[in-house]
């Protein structure tokens, strides 16, 4: 009697796994990577650094600053007004 509730309770879980369905506890790994696509799909999956202007103090996308000096400048204008500082 035992053993035939084990084989109908295996053979329900296989179903039940087989149609998509989820087992809590078993499952959590694929929950997280689930979360973490989530967030990159919600951010349109690029999530972009910022950097501080060293002239102004502005911040910018790490993509539109311009790199002098190993420093990062929102504009021509602020490289030039630290040229003008040396």
């Amino acid at each position: 009697m035992i053993l035939k509730l084990i084989i109908f309770i295996v053979a329900i879980g296989a179903i039940y796994r087989f149609f998509g369905g989820k087992i809590p506890f078993i499952d959590k790994e694929e929950k997280a990577t689930r979360d973490k696509d989530e967030v990159e799909k919600d951010f349109g999956g690029q999530i972009e650094g910022t950097s501080k202007c060293a002239s102004c103090g502005i911040y910018i996308t790490e993509d539109d600053a311009l790199i002098y000096h190993r420093k990062a400048y929102c504009s021509n204008s602020c490289v030039e007004d630290s040229k003008k500082l040396k």
